[in-house]
């Protein structure tokens, strides 16, 4: 019986650990495991993401930035979020974003017109006038005189507004293959607009300076520029094509439509945020899908999550390795199950006056029995 109890105690320490350990872990598993296979889908990360960040607290205090910012759009995106989720909001912070509208007819002017004249847009209007500005192709012959002659010469300039601004000019000028359509050509000037306000991430600025640097033909932008500063449009429709190499615009092509899709549903401001958060033109596209899922709420989500909606990234190897552990705590689990029931069994089968099974002989056991060296059978006398 003493041995009996030692296993019990053993048994029942086991017991304790993994119930004290699968406590936090098991859940934690649970959610690794869901996050993982949500890796691909931005709208199914953000489902599970959120709930652990919607807070009273971090959504007043997002929305008291958004009024501060007078960013409208983003404070009725995270209103619309708190909503979904059923975070209460009080009545002064939603008055407060119903006030935003007073004094827009003289923001929107104002926007308009620096929109026009320096190609820079912070809002709506302000985009609008810079859309008009390089429809007609005064914004992209602006920016390449400005930044062309530098850039030739190896001197300090801005090669993205530089490069942007001739697949702009060849587009508006539909000569090179196919064109890039109106949605891709708005795209290029959205990306151009949050650029040149300093938007971009530091990985999308570089990716778009190598592709930038492959699209154009530094002969053929000359012959644009001379066209340029003679004020010659007929030339320049004739010369703005030569200067893009179709290849390599191509993926600026692609960019352009996703980004001219995504202002569709998030405005000119949710398109800020999304290249302010993606590293590649692929991140740009999973913002893209999950605005097809969250229309409204896409601004708000991206507040509140930031670059974890876009993918799992460096957190995979932590949950990797939380499920790595509830393996092995259900390998735990399985060995003190086996182990308890033979304990079971020995308990049962030790009591007194339960007698024990008689035993069976069979072949295999009887060949299997050796005799005792130290046993000498007994020798008949004569």
């Amino acid at each position: 019986m003493g041995r009996l109890a030692l296993n019990w105690t053993g048994l029942a320490l086991a017991m304790a650990l993994l119930a004290v350990s699968g406590t936090p872990l098991l859940p934690r598993a649970r959610q690794a495991l869901l996050l993982l296979q949500a890796a691909d889908e931005p709208a199914a990360l953000a489902a599970l993401q959120l709930p652990a960040l919607l807070t009273p607290d971090r959504i007043t205090a997002e929305i008291d930035g958004a009024v501060a910012a007078e960013d409208e759009e983003l404070a009725r995106s995270l209103l619309a979020v708190a909503d979904e989720h059923g975070v209460a909001v009080a009545a002064d912070r939603r008055a407060a974003v119903a006030t935003l509208d007073d004094g827009s007819a003289y923001r929107s002017l104002r926007a308009f017109t620096q929109g026009v004249v320096s190609g820079q847009a912070d809002g709506a209007a302000g985009l609008t006038g810079v859309l008009l500005a390089d429809a007609s192709g005064i914004g992209d012959l602006r920016d390449i005189l400005r930044e062309g002659p530098a850039c030739l010469q190896d001197q300090p300039c801005d090669r993205i507004i530089l490069g942007l601004a001739s697949v702009g000019l060849a587009a508006t000028a539909a000569t090179w293959a196919g064109g890039v359509g109106a949605p891709a050509r708005g795209g290029l000037t959205l990306l151009k607009a949050t650029h040149r306000l300093g938007r971009l991430s530091r990985p999308l600025t570089d990716s778009l300076t190598r592709t930038v640097r492959d699209s154009i033909d530094p002969e053929a932008l000359r012959t644009v520029l001379r066209s340029g500063a003679r004020l010659d449009p007929a030339a320049l429709r004739l010369v703005a094509g030569s200067a893009v190499r179709p290849a390599a615009a191509g993926r600026l092509r692609r960019l352009g439509s996703e980004i001219h899709d995504l202002y569709g549903r998030t405005g000119s401001r949710g398109v800020m945020d999304a290249l302010s958060l993606a590293h590649t033109p692929e991140e740009v596209g999973r913002v893209g899908s999950l605005a097809r899922s969250m229309g409204a709420r896409t601004r708000g989500v991206l507040r509140l999550l930031g670059r974890a909606v876009l993918g799992l990234g460096a957190t995979v190897a932590g949950l990797t390795q939380t499920l790595l552990a509830a393996f092995f705590w259900i390998l735990g689990l399985a060995c003190l199950c086996e182990r308890l029931g033979l304990v079971i069994g020995r308990t049962l089968w030790s009591r007194p006056g339960r007698r024990a099974p008689a035993a069976r002989v069979t072949v295999a056991g009887a060949l299997m029995k050796r005799p005792d060296p130290g046993h000498r059978p007994d020798v008949p006398t004569a």
